[in-house]
């Protein structure tokens, strides 16, 4: 059994759970920031799940820690039909304040975390430049059915040598391919830094012999102006999000595998990242900020957005769906989303944390 988290790495580690937690905080204070702003009562503040390990009461707030280190909530009063001590009357109630606040204070946590994306990379692109498209080549992926499929060559490799030539711009790489007219020949890579080699044996393909390789090429960064690092900081979450959603469709189209990772998982990606250094440490907090803020517009039973859909139905339609029918919805919503994260945690994450 392999364990990749010895002592030496467990700080980077607890790094990645400290920024996890940052961005929880940052999507429930969204919440609690616009329901006081909108006079309802805010009763828990709780990051993590579970029972409370330590707390305070601040005003009429309490603010917890949980016991369990993934997610949050923001107890509003009256937020889930049922709560004791809430009067049917009460001003301050979740159900008593106009459908207006109601929807800003639900919209307020997926948005402050596409708020909170944009000044990370901001930040990002004030102190090392804004990306640009380079020249070096990278693997991107593959053409199912060719050789690299099979190749042992993962997305995100940096080709740096084709059969004995280095390799410092992506046009280069096709020609020197074809140019083995299928015999074999070595390909050296970067991954993570690591030197690797792998053994390739081009496929005739017309009059040119393939890989199968989609490539990429590897960011640069370049000093802008204050106007163009601030435009693209301000415009990365918009962008990404259209990446992420060109990525479901190809996955609801075929075109792509779903991959998903629970929280275990995305922890392991963010240390990861972590360990290369502050910059891929803010742009993975941003990556993960904005994947929070879509997936939680989502109009998913229990997600912020299928809260905003039914108050958006109250708006157009004049009348309110049956609170207890709601509650009902998000209730199965939310145990099918715990049930599926159970089953990544510990059918995917898991695993493949212990080399698996």
């Amino acid at each position: 059994m392999h364990i990749p988290l010895p002592a030496a790495d467990l700080g980077t580690f607890l790094l990645a759970v400290l920024a996890l937690g940052i961005l929880i905080v940052v999507h429930e204070g969204g919440h609690y920031l616009v329901a006081r702003w909108s006079g309802m009562r805010v009763d828990r503040f709780s990051i993590g799940l579970g029972p409370k390990i330590i707390g305070f009461r601040h005003g009429e707030t309490e603010f917890q820690v949980g016991c369990i280190p993934f997610g949050g909530f923001v107890q509003i009063a009256g937020l889930n039909p049922g709560e004791e001590g809430i009067a049917p009357d009460d001003p301050r109630s979740y159900p008593n304040r106009p459908s207006y606040q109601r929807l800003a204070t639900i919209f307020a946590g997926p948005a402050t975390n596409y708020v909170f994306a944009a000044l990370v990379m901001v930040v990002s692109c004030f102190v090392w430049g804004v990306p640009e498209q380079g020249t070096s080549p990278l693997v991107g992926g593959f053409v199912k059915g060719k050789p690299a499929e099979t190749s042992g060559l993962v997305p995100g490799d940096e080709i740096v040598g084709v059969d004995g030539h280095a390799i410092t711009d992506v046009k280069d790489v096709p020609a020197l391919i074809s140019a083995t007219a299928g015999r074999e020949f070595k390909m050296d890579v970067l991954r993570e830094g690591k030197p690797l080699s792998y053994a390739m044996k081009a496929a005739r393909d017309g009059s040119e012999y393939r890989l199968g390789i989609q490539l990429d090429t590897k960011d640069i960064r370049v000093r802008k102006g204050l106007g163009e690092t601030l435009a693209f900081g301000v415009g990365f979450p918009i962008r990404y999000s259209g990446f992420i959603l060109d990525g479901f469709a190809k996955i609801f189209s075929g075109k792509q595998k779903a991959e998903f990772s629970g929280p275990l998982g995305i922890l392991t990606v963010m240390k990861k990242q972590i360990e290369h250094g502050p910059r891929f440490a803010l742009e993975i907090v941003a990556i993960i900020s904005v994947y929070l803020g879509l997936f939680n517009l989502l109009p998913i039973p229990a997600l912020d957005g299928s809260r905003m859909a039914f108050i958006g139905y109250e708006m157009v339609a004049k009348r309110r769906v049956s609170e207890n029918t709601e509650q009902r919805i998000h209730g199965y919503g939310m145990m099918v989303l715990l049930a599926f994260m159970l089953i990544v945690t510990f059918g995917k994450d898991i695993p493949k944390l212990f080399g698996h």
